[in-house]
C-alpha cells in the first residue's frame, strides 16, 4: 500500500485508537520496553532524526500519566484529576501521532514500514502488556 503524504482519511481515527492503547498501557502499570520501542518507531517512520529525543518525549509523557494516576485523591477531585490527566495525555500522544504521519512527506523511509504501519500495530496490540 502507497504512503500518502501528509495526514490523510482515516489517519486522525487511526491516531486517536492508537494514543488510547497507549494511554491503557501506562494506567495498566506503565510502558513495557517493547511499548515504548513501539511509540518511538512511529517517529521514527515520520522522519525523525531525532529518536532520543522522541524517547525522551515518550518517556516524559508516560510519566507525566501516571504520576498524575498515582498521585490522585480518591475523592470526586481525585477523580476528576485522574479524567483530565487521561484527556490530556490522549490529545498530547494524538497530535504527536499525526504530526509523524504528517512528515511522511519529508524523510519516507524504505527500509522499515511507515509510520501507519507501526500505529496499526500498535492498535493490533490493544491492552495486551506484551505490546
Amino acid at each position: 500500500m502507497d504512503e500518502v503524504i501528509g495526514v490523510g482519511p482515516g489517519d486522525e481515527e487511526l491516531a486517536h485508537e492508537a494514543a488510547a492503547v497507549a494511554v491503557s498501557w501506562v494506567l495498566e502499570g506503565g510502558l513495557t520496553e517493547q511499548q515504548d520501542s513501539q511509540l518511538v518507531n512511529v517517529a521514527r517512520h515520520g522522519g525523525s532524526h531525532d529518536w532520543m529525543g522522541e524517547a525522551m518525549f515518550v518517556g516524559r509523557w508516560a510519566k507525566a500519566l501516571r504520576d498524575a494516576v498515582d498521585g490522585a485523591t480518591d475523592d470526586e477531585e481525585g477523580r476528576q484529576c485522574v479524567a483530565v490527566a487521561k484527556d490530556t495525555a490522549l490529545l498530547e500522544l494524538r497530535g504527536r501521532l499525526l504530526f509523524h504521519i504528517d512528515m511522511l512527506w519529508n524523510m519516507p523511509s524504505s527500509d522499515h514500514p511507515g509510520a501507519r504501519e507501526s500505529l496499526r500495530r500498535i492498535v493490533a496490540a490493544g491492552g495486551s502488556r506484551s505490546g
